[in-house]
């Protein structure tokens, strides 16, 4: 059987070089989504505490409570 024939030194240090470039790549993208997913998180939030709020003055209005909701 023939020996298989072995990659150079330089033939490896390219192929690890351009893995490194793909990863880094790789993680800007990530960096770029978590970025992204970070904002609507926030986004939510806000909206989530808006809601809250807005649930409360219409519960304490409803329930005619002027005590901040608590029962008398």
């Amino acid at each position: 059987m023939p020996e298989e024939r072995r990659p150079s030194i330089d033939e490896r240090i390219q192929a690890l070089t351009m893995n490194l470039e793909l990863l880094l790549k790789q993680g800007e993208e990530q960096g770029r989504r978590m970025d992204t997913l970070h904002e609507e998180v926030v986004t939510h939030e806000r909206e989530m505490q808006r809601f809250r709020r807005a649930l409360r003055a219409a519960l304490d209005a409803y329930l005619g409570n002027g005590d901040g909701g608590e029962e008398q």
